[in-house]
């Protein structure tokens, strides 16, 4: 048994460390880590205690770069990852290894173990770019066994999270999509958040248990330690007039490695309900789950279904205007949820909500034709293949003026463009989706206060030249896109 699933764990890690992807995701996490790690000189440093900025040593680059690392694997980690069993499916190896003596146990656990391997691989990559960042920027000596013991505090239980969360939303039918994505996303965001508060409003430290990015574990540790609050990781601004602060680590305290090793262990009885769930590959099981999947969106489908005949029966398309419309009415009459957000995003009144239910709304836009294997087929119509990225930006700014035509203004639209060609250009709609929830999540707890990241003008403080830099930058990716598409 321990062989098969050895098997599997390495196979699968073969297979994500072999692709472009990977290595992108990797420079992009050391591209991080560098500027996580500002030179003083800057007026900006990783780590702020009480407004003095913290000496750069082992200890406090170690420390910081670690809860750093745990939030980029928490968020990016899962979209990287979630794609283990859908591969299978798509690629017909699950109609093989459904033939097989494997049980879905060992399928279910070698999975995971895989998954543990990948984050666990690209997290000592994290770490040996950050012992570099004491060597190019530190003020002490390098300690490798400090960077070692600071990130075995913090780093098994995200991985751990990510990873069996992974499992289960690709087992679950109706969590292996769009909504599973968008519904981690918050998911990690509200375990962070909730528990920190919990644990910062005083009296709550059993919240820590149930933390997996150890956010609230290092929170409490550090207030205790420093007798301050006022603590900062990442690129802050610091008052130079304060001497820097020696931060010594965390301490190995019992408290907090019970805390960490509880909330490594919380994750994993859900591979027991991710097992339940798995189908194996199973053709009946597959069509049933789909249909269980469908089952909402087929009475939304029968109340709207006057809108949808009505899109399906307008002229076809003789020109690649028209193609665009034909894809928007598909895009429209495909998924029925779609004219309900519209509605709704014009009836609240807010903007930040328009733009991420527009943004859910074309994120596979550019995609799906690959994933219902109908690319061979529009190459075949005239001009498609050859305008294909103007083809589907267009489709998709007609759903998206659907949702953003009630905010006229230069900033709506520019900020509408710029999501469209993130969407459109983007190979993945899962990259697209983690990309686009992160800025939007920044800009909305911003709330204006740095007008150049108010990209869709959610808050009115943003000048002209803001929405025609964010225009420019998405007729930039669009070109590049079709540049690339051509080659």
């Amino acid at each position: 048994m321990r062989e098969r699933i050895a098997a599997i764990a390495l196979a699968d890690a073969r297979i994500r460390f072999r692709r472009t992807s990977t290595v992108v995701v990797f420079l992009l996490l050391s591209g991080l880590a560098y500027l996580w790690v500002p030179a003083p000189s800057t007026g900006r440093s990783l780590m702020i205690i009480g407004g003095a900025r913290a000496l750069y040593n082992s200890a406090a680059i170690a420390m910081a770069t670690a809860i750093l690392g745990t939030l980029f694997i928490g968020l990016a980690g899962f979209y990287v990852i979630s794609n283990a069993v859908r591969r299978d499916a798509q690629s017909r190896v699950g109609a093989i290894i459904a033939a097989t003596p494997l049980r879905s146990g060992e399928y279910i656990a070698g999975k995971f173990a895989g998954n543990v391997l990948f984050l666990t691989t690209f997290f000592f990559g994290f770490m040996l770019v950050s012992m570099a960042m004491v060597v190019v920027r530190g003020e002490a000596p390098l300690e490798p066994w400090t960077f070692v013991v600071q990130y075995l505090l913090l780093a098994p239980p995200p991985i751990l999270f990510v990873s069996a969360l992974a499992i289960l939303f690709e087992c679950i039918p109706w969590l292996s999509g769009r909504f599973g994505d968008v519904a981690y996303f918050f998911l990690f965001l509200m375990s962070m958040g909730i528990t920190t508060a919990m644990v910062a409003s005083g009296g709550m430290a059993w919240a820590s248990y149930f933390d997996p990015s150890g956010l609230s574990a290092v929170f409490a540790q550090n207030s205790a330690m420093l007798h301050t609050k006022s603590i900062a990781i990442g690129a802050s601004p610091f008052d130079p007039r304060k001497p820097p602060i020696v931060y010594p680590g965390l301490a190995i305290g019992g408290s907090f490695v019970a805390q960490r090793l509880v909330a490594m262990l919380i994750p994993l009885p859900l591979l027991l309900l991710a097992r339940v769930s798995f189908h194996r590959f199973d053709p009946v099981r597959i069509r049933v789950a789909a249909k269980a999947e469908r089952r909402w969106l087929a009475r939304l489908n029968a109340l709207l279904k006057p809108l949808t005949r009505a899109l399906l029966r307008m002229p076809a398309a003789r020109s690649l205007p028209l193609a665009a419309v034909a894809d928007a009415q598909l895009t429209l009459a495909s998924a029925p949820w779609i004219a309900i957000a519209i509605v709704a995003a014009a009836a609240s009144r807010n903007r930040p909500f328009a733009f991420l239910a527009m943004a859910i709304a074309i994120a596979d836009v550019a995609t799906r034709d690959v994933r219902f294997n109908t690319v061979t087929m529009l190459y075949a119509a005239p001009r498609l293949r050859e305008h294909f990225v103007a083809w589907k930006a267009m489709s998709a700014s007609i759903v998206a003026l659907l949702f953003v035509i009630t905010y006229p203004s230069l900033a709506t639209f520019a900020g509408a463009f710029f999501t469209v060609a993130a969407a459109v250009a983007l190979p993945s709609p899962k990259a697209f989706i983690v990309l686009f929830l992160s800025f939007w999540y920044i800009v909305v707890n911003d709330k204006g206060a740095t007008p150049a990241l108010d990209f869709g003008g959610f808050y009115g403080k943003s000048p002209p030249s803001v929405a025609l830099t964010y225009a420019a930058i998405g007729a930039a990716i669009l070109a590049i896109a079709a540049l690339t598409r051509r080659r």
